[in-house]
């Protein structure tokens, strides 16, 4: 079944932990928060000054991370819609984000050829 159409490239996506919202990330720079229950668009996000590459929801189910060649990582709160912290370590396009188990912790990896493992501000 097909219930969304993008006019740009969609590079990632994740379900929130419960299922609920599916979070999208695109060339366009924005990254889209949809209700999965009801089939809509909730949410349209910006902040990236590029193309996002990445997205993944955190284990606690109220934040997700993106990750564009902006050289920024950033984590969202997902309720209030709205980027809660940017780290800016890479020199150069980081193209994963991942969260480990309990969201504890957050890791990047991006084309300076580093692997950075954060403790999560959230």
């Amino acid at each position: 079944k097909q219930w969304y159409q993008r006019r740009v490239r969609v590079r990632s996506l994740t379900f929130s932990p419960d299922s609920q919202l599916l979070t999208t990330c695109s060339d366009d720079t924005s990254i889209k928060i949809y209700d999965v229950q009801h089939a809509n668009l909730i949410g349209t996000l910006s902040g990236h000054g590029s193309f996002v590459f990445c997205v993944d929801f955190c284990p606690d189910n109220t934040h997700f991370a993106t990750c564009s060649s902006d050289r920024k990582v950033k984590v969202w709160d997902a309720g209030m819609r709205r980027c809660v912290h940017t780290f800016s370590e890479h020199t150069d396009q980081v193209w994963g984000v991942a969260y480990n188990e309990n969201g504890s912790k957050l890791v990047s990896v991006a084309d300076d050829k580093n692997i950075i493992i954060y403790e999560c501000p959230i």
